[in-house]
């Protein structure tokens, strides 16, 4: 088969290219998608469309961090439970007051975690450091200046920049713009997939299974991967028959963003996506990548919009999927690589590849005694290594084999 690949001419769409330079057409001809504004509790995992400021002081007022007593910190610089210093005892401060007037000297004011210190106050002694008696309150320790004491726009002030363009908020960010009074956030909206499986003994999960037949796990498989992102995906079976596929795929012009098409992908006697394609008119960028599994993947614009088209047999789906089309549609919603994140770990069995392509085994991660390693799956079920695998092997073009023992760089798909 490898050289009838090499015979194939070297320029355009038909040529078979290496996966960096499949990607990079990908990345190049699928552009950021449009931005939409979201309420801060659904921004997680989705990628800032711009920079976002603080609007507030967090916190609003100097404010205490515990229970205890105001006080002018010279008034109790020599407190000690051996010398003991009293303060007159003058008013309350809790949380979500407006504030006191200013503290005299030679008083102190019962305050509350969260309220706001009285002016002039400069420290907050514990409260177990203090006894109240006959409205006189006893201070058995001293304070420094700033003593549990959280100043104004101690946590973020106005103007300073919480999220910058492009980053992903983590739940802890998304408290931190809560607290500088953002309430919504541009995003880059998700992109919307539309999935069409071809292929007469493909049947809804759900429905009856006639002998032959097969439920359509290479699709939900699909969509799961990308609902799992954030993504939308919407799907469709349609027969072997280029009249259906092309009324399935005009539905790509309306409100999806991209089109995978699952099966027809080589050039079989029952394989209308090519044809069916190019009938319509569509843009192609490659039809081939020396990758295995995933080959016969092909990429290319229909109406304007980012089109793939995959093979039919379950490993190769799942690779070019996870390669090539589920990174393009994260770069759309504005992700940064790496798309599936990489890790370090030590394999534990000598694998194999191709030395004419990238070469991809499915693969299990464990944990030794704190070391990371990785097993790749050999049973004899597709699917079930597909089911399994938690990461992916990658063996480089023009490499034959990785032996055993040896530290690589391991892609986490779940």
């Amino acid at each position: 088969m490898i050289e009838n690949m090499m015979k194939i001419k070297k320029g355009g769409p038909g040529r078979w290219i290496g996966l960096a330079e499949a990607r990079a057409i990908c990345f190049d001809k699928t552009p950021l998608i449009d931005k939409e504004e979201v309420h801060i509790i659904d921004c997680s995992g989705r990628v800032a469309f711009c920079d976002m400021t603080a609007i507030v002081n967090s916190p609003s007022v100097t404010a205490s961090l515990k229970d205890g007593y105001a006080v002018h910190s010279s008034d109790v610089a020599a407190a000690s439970r051996q010398n003991p210093i009293r303060l007159v005892l003058s008013g309350t401060s809790a949380a979500g007051d407006s504030g006191t007037g200013p503290l005299a000297t030679g008083c102190s004011a019962r305050i509350l975690t969260g309220a706001p210190l009285p002016q002039v106050a400069d420290a907050v002694v514990s409260q177990e450091f203090v006894n109240v008696q006959d409205g006189f309150a006893l201070f058995t320790a001293d304070a420094d200046p700033g003593r549990n004491v959280l100043v104004e726009g101690a946590d973020v002030r106005i103007g300073e920049i919480i999220l910058r363009r492009g980053e992903i908020p983590t739940p802890g960010r998304i408290g931190l713009l809560a607290a500088a009074g953002v309430s919504t956030l541009p995003v880059y909206r998700m992109p919307r997939i539309l999935l069409i499986a071809t292929g007469d003994e493909i049947v809804e999960p759900g429905t009856p299974l006639k002998k032959g037949g097969l439920y359509a796990s290479n699709l939900v498989t699909l969509a799961s991967y990308s609902v799992s992102r954030g993504l939308h995906a919407d799907m469709r079976i349609v027969s072997d028959s280029p009249e259906y596929l092309k009324q399935a795929i005009t539905g790509a012009n309306g409100p999806y963003d991209a089109l995978c098409i699952i099966g027809g992908a080589w050039d079989g006697d029952r394989d209308f996506t090519m044809s069916t394609l190019d009938e319509l008119g569509w843009e192609p960028y490659f039809r081939r990548v020396r990758m295995g599994p995933g080959k016969a993947v092909s990429f290319g614009r229909l109406g304007g919009k980012p089109a793939f088209s995959l093979p039919g047999g379950p490993p190769s789906n799942h690779i070019a999927f996870l390669q090539l089309v589920l990174p393009s549609l994260l770069h759309m919603g504005g992700h940064m690589p790496p798309y599936l994140p990489l890790v370090r770990a030590t394999l534990t069995e000598e694998v194999s590849g191709q030395e004419d392509w990238t070469q991809f085994i499915h693969a299990k991660l464990s944990s030794e005694e704190g070391e990371l390693k990785v097993t790749p799956l050999r049973s004899k079920s597709r699917l079930r290594d597909m089911a399994d695998c938690d990461s992916l092997i990658e063996i480089p073009e023009g490499k034959t084999r990785i032996e055993r023992a040896s530290i690589i760089d391991v892609q986490r798909i779940v």
